[in-house]
C-alpha cells in the first residue's frame, strides 16, 4: 500500500467544496491521523494551527473523492472492444464468449487497469464486484479504498449446503485479510441466475452475517419478463444455452425486486444496482426496508435497457449513488462523465441540479456502500479522503454546475485516501 503520507496537514485551495455544508472560499482541511481534524477558511486554520506547514493549490477545488458505487474492474480489458448489442441477452451472450478466453493473469491486468483510470479520474473509493481472489491483494497494493463485493451464481451444480458452505469460507478468509481500506461484501448476480434454494440459503447466511451485499436487480426488460410471465428472451433464448434449460421457474409471478424480497434478501444492507424497472410498490419496500440503489446511466443506455426512475427514488429519500458499472458496457470509468451523462438526459428537469449529482457521486455512494459514516464529505472526524480539481471561478453558487462542466482526468491535481497522497500515473 503506497505510504505517500501528506508532509502538508493544512491543505489550502480556492474553494473548499464540504459536500454536506455550502462551498467555500479560500478554504482548507487540517488532516491529522489519517482522518480530517478540522475545515474552514484557510486563514483561520492557519492561525489555530499556526505551527502546521500548509500546502496551496491555486486554481484548485478541494473536495470528497467521488465514489464508484458500482464497477467491475475485472472487465476493464474490454474497453471499446464489445459492440453496441441489439438487446440485452445479445450483450450477455457475447460478454460470456469473451470472457472465457481470458486467463486469471488477464483478469489481474484488467483489475490494474481499471484501477489506473479510476485514480486518475479522481475516484477514491469503488464498489468493485469480483470472482478472482487476487482482487483483494490488488486493491490494498492501490491504496483505493473499497467495498469488495464476492459475486455468487449458479441454478444448477452441486447441492446448496456444500456450495453455500464453500462460499461463507472464501468470504471468511477475505474478510481476515481485507484490512483497513477494503470492506467485504457479497454479490448475489442477479434474482435470475440463481436458484430459489440458494438464494434462501444466501439470505439465511446474510442474516447472520452483517456484510453489505449487492446484486443487479431489474436492469432488463427481459427480467422483467422473465419474472412476470417466466416467459421471454431470458428463459428462450439465454437459459438453454447456458444449460439452464430445465431449471424450474420461479414458483410466484411478480416483479424482479419482489422475487428477491420473497427470498428474504430485502434489508437495510442491500445494495440494488440499476433498478430499471423498479416500479412505485418495489420503492415502496425498498423505503421502509432502508436499502439502497446505485444507478449506471451509461450502461443501462449503452445496452438499450430503459433509464432507472431517479426522481422518484430521491424524492423517496433512499440513498443513492452512481456508478459507471464495467467497461463491458461502458467507455470509461470517469464519474464526472457519468454525472455529466445524467446532467444532459435531465437538463430540463429542476429537481436534477449539479450539487444533487454531485452529492449522488460522493456522499450518496459512500450512503449506498454503507461508508457514510467514514467518507463521502468533508466533515470532522471523517476520513481524509480528498481530491483537488483544477477549476477556476469566483462565484460559489455555479461551483457544482462548473466542477461537472470542466472536470477530466487531467485536471486531477491530488488524490488523497486516509490521508496518503496516491499517484496519479
Amino acid at each position: 500500500m503506497p505510504s505517500n503520507k501528506t508532509q502538508n496537514p493544512i491543505l489550502c485551495a480556492d474553494w473548499l467544496l464540504p459536500i454536506a455544508s455550502p462551498p467555500i472560499h479560500q478554504g482548507g482541511v487540517v488532516i491529522e491521523g489519517g482522518r480530517i481534524l478540522a475545515f474552514g477558511k484557510a486563514e483561520e486554520l492557519c492561525r489555530r494551527f499556526r505551527n502546521l506547514p500548509r500546502q496551496d493549490f491555486p486554481g484548485g477545488v478541494l473536495m470528497p473523492g467521488l465514489v464508484n458505487a458500482h464497477t467491475h474492474l475485472e472487465l476493464s480489458l474490454f474497453k471499446k472492444q464489445m459492440a453496441l448489442p441489439n438487446d440485452f441477452v445479445s450483450w450477455v451472450f457475447e460478454l460470456i464468449g469473451r470472457k472465457i478466453q481470458l486467463t486469471d493473469s488477464d483478469l489481474e491486468s484488467s483489475v490494474r487497469r481499471g484501477l489506473r483510470e479510476t485514480l486518475t479520474a479522481g475516484t477514491t473509493t469503488v464498489g468493485d464486484i469480483t470472482n478472482i481472489p487476487r482482487s483483494l491483494s490488488i486493491l490494498q497494493e492501490s491504496g483505493c479504498r473499497s467495498v469488495l463485493f464476492r459475486e455468487v451464481l449458479g441454478r444448477t451444480g452441486e447441492e446448496t449446503v456444500p456450495w453455500m458452505e464453500k462460499v461463507a469460507g472464501e468470504l471468511h478468509s477475505m474478510e481476515a485479510r481485507a484490512g483497513e481500506r477494503v470492506t467485504i461484501g457479497l454479490s448475489p448476480h442477479t434474482p435470475h441466475t440463481l436458484s430459489e434454494e440458494r438464494l434462501k440459503a444466501l439470505a439465511a447466511y446474510l442474516k447472520e452475517k452483517s456484510l453489505p451485499y449487492a446484486m443487479h436487480i431489474a436492469e432488463s426488460e427481459a427480467e422483467k419478463d422473465y419474472f412476470q410471465s417466466h416467459a421471454g428472451a431470458l428463459k428462450s433464448r439465454l437459459f438453454p444455452v447456458i444449460g439452464w434449460g430445465n431449471t424450474p421457474d420461479p414458483e410466484a409471478f411478480g416483479t424482479p425486486f419482489e422475487h428477491v424480497r420473497r427470498m428474504g434478501l430485502l434489508s437495510d444492507r442491500l445494495v440494488v444496482i440499476h433498478g430499471v424497472y423498479l416500479t412505485s410498490k418495489d420503492l415502496d419496500h425498498m423505503q421502509e426496508a432502508g436499502a439502497r440503489v446505485v444507478l449506471c446511466p451509461r450502461s443501462n443506455h449503452f445496452l438499450r435497457v430503459g433509464t432507472a426512475p431517479i426522481r422518484e427514488v430521491l424524492q423517496r429519500g433512499i440513498p443513492v449513488g452512481l456508478g459507471t458499472d464495467s467497461l463491458a458496457s461502458n467507455t470509461s470509468l470517469s464519474l464526472w462523465e457519468e454525472i455529466r451523462f445524467l446532467r444532459d438526459r435531465f437538463s430540463e428537469d429542476p429537481f436534477i441540479t449539479a450539487e444533487r449529482l454531485l452529492s449522488m457521486a460522493t456522499l450518496g455512494g459512500a450512503e449506498a456502500l454503507g461508508l457514510a459514516d467514514k467518507i463521502g464529505s468533508i466533515e470532522e472526524g471523517k476520513e481524509a479522503d480528498l481530491i483537488v480539481v483544477e477549476c477556476r471561478g469566483k462565484n460559489g453558487n455555479e461551483l457544482a454546475a462548473r466542477l461537472i462542466e470542466q472536470t477530466t482526468s487531467d485536471k486531477i491535481r491530488m488524490v488523497m485516501v486516509a490521508g496518503e497522497k496516491l499517484p496519479l500515473q
